[in-house]
């Protein structure tokens, strides 16, 4: 699999402060999202969905934008790859939040 990180600055996602946004990892023309959860039931939940590239509105549904990985071997793949580049590293990546401001816990 050919996967690249496109970003991984830690902030949280606009219009859900239940989630941090982790990482943004690209697959060719596709993007991907990683986030944890920091708030609520979802508090300690890592979440990789695939950002779509259609016209939405952001007040109706804070989700719009991006959608369930139907393609399991995809998203085994990447759960792997993302753990392997310690995306979600709590530990390492906690301290990069921290040093932001940002409270993971």
């Amino acid at each position: 699999m050919r996967f690249s990180i496109k970003n991984k600055n830690i902030f949280p996602m606009p219009g859900n402060g239940h989630l941090l946004h982790m990482a943004t990892v690209g697959y060719g023309l596709r993007e991907f999202i990683v986030m944890v959860g920091v708030q609520g039931d979802i508090k300690g939940k890592a979440y990789i969905e695939e950002a779509v590239l259609t016209t939405v509105n952001y007040s109706e549904d804070v989700f719009a934008n991006l959608k369930f990985i139907d393609d399991d071997n995809l998203a085994n793949d990447l759960a792997e790859w993302v753990m392997d580049k310690g995306l979600l590293d709590m530990k390492e990546r906690g301290h990069e939040a921290f040093e932001q401001g940002i409270k993971l816990w």
